[in-house]
């Protein structure tokens, strides 16, 4: 993989996650459970929820996608000299992760049961690899820098 190909995944799976971001967005002020594409929810979840508390759980998955986000930026930013490598690849491949269990927890419901969310299911299937990319970029990007001669202080 070279490291365009890194970069490339890096930017594209911000966008991904600028879409991820929007539904919850969306479900947020319309205070309803779920996401765009994903399993049916049952009315009888919402009894978990007291007032404002649907709207206030898809605000923090929304935050999720912020903090994703910010790492992915400043995997491909010059900031990324300035933090711990080592911290921002365990944080990326933690996201990475998270979308694969996503995929397929999604992709695995919707096989095994008639709810739905296989559109989800796929989307994140897509946005875990797009984080593998994005992150196996970075850390050739890292290894790379530190082989060069002139890149010491």
């Amino acid at each position: 993989m070279t490291t365009w190909t890194g970069r490339w995944a890096g930017c594209v799976a911000i966008g991904w996650t600028l879409l991820y971001m929007a539904s919850k967005v969306h479900f947020a002020l319309a205070e309803r459970l779920g996401v765009t594409g994903g399993p049916r929810v049952a009315a009888e979840a919402y009894r978990d929820y007291g007032p404002g508390e649907v709207a206030q759980a898809q605000w923090a998955n929304a935050a999720a996608g912020v903090l994703i986000v910010v790492l992915l930026l400043a995997s491909l930013t010059p900031i990324r000299r300035r933090l711990p490598r080592w911290t921002l690849l365990v944080l990326l491949w933690l996201c990475s992760a998270m979308a694969a269990a996503g995929a397929a927890g999604m992709l695995g419901k919707a096989v095994l049961t008639d709810r739905g969310g296989a559109v989800f299911g796929d989307y994140c299937a897509v946005w875990a690899v797009l984080l593998v990319l994005a992150t196996l970029g970075f850390h050739r990007r890292g290894r790379a820098q530190s082989k060069d001669p002139s890149n010491t202080p």
